[in-house]
């Protein structure tokens, strides 16, 4: 369903929201799910929240950059 925005509050107002995947089903060096194989979670899919000031984007650059290097990892053949 298509939903118009008329407009924002600005950043006065700008929240990040908490919730989502607890970070006990990841596995914190790979940012890999504990509870399904192959799939990654990363910034704010995962339950943490931060102060306004750029901490939430951090988080996500952070954890992005992890699971990036596991999932290259995991697609990387095998040695012969």
């Amino acid at each position: 369903m298509p939903v118009e925005i008329m407009r924002d509050r600005g950043f006065a107002h700008a929240e990040a929201t908490a919730g989502g995947v607890p970070l006990h089903e990841i596995v914190p060096g790979t940012m890999q799910s504990r509870i399904h194989d192959k799939l990654w979670l990363v910034g704010e899919i995962l339950d943490v929240d931060g102060r306004i000031g750029g901490f939430n984007f951090q988080w996500a650059w952070s954890t992005g950059a992890v699971a990036g290097l596991a999932i290259a990892r995991d697609l990387r053949p095998p040695r012969s």
